[in-house]
């Protein structure tokens, strides 16, 4: 099991959302809002952005189509640094609270 972490121009959480259900037996996306702080490309200034950050646990299976979909579809096409980025964390376990199904069960629609 993977946990996938996407931090992407809030602008861009739409496109990225309807591509993302395009992929079958895709689980729940939790979405934050948030803003993030950095510098600007000519690394003297700070600035601000509005960004989302998009989490997805996963069954190993899912991670390759699901970081490729994020990332065709969060690019503007700027090449612009302030796109954003991706992680992949491998998780230990995972338990759902409903019915306590562990592991990749717990995960799956």
């Amino acid at each position: 099991m993977q946990e996938v972490k996407a931090y992407i121009q809030e602008h861009m959480l739409d496109k990225v959302l309807d591509a993302l259900n395009a992929i079958p037996a895709l689980p729940s996306v939790a979405i934050v809002h948030l803003r993030e702080f950095g510098h600007g490309t000519d690394d003297t200034r700070l600035r601000m952005a509005k960004m989302v950050k998009l989490e997805i646990d996963l069954p190993d299976e899912l991670v390759a189509p699901v970081v490729e979909t994020i990332v065709e579809n969060a690019r503007t096409g700027e090449g612009h640094p302030g796109d954003g980025k991706v992680f992949v964390c491998e998780l230990r376990e995972a338990i759902r609270i409903a019915d306590g199904q562990r592991g990749d069960a717990a995960v799956q629609r």
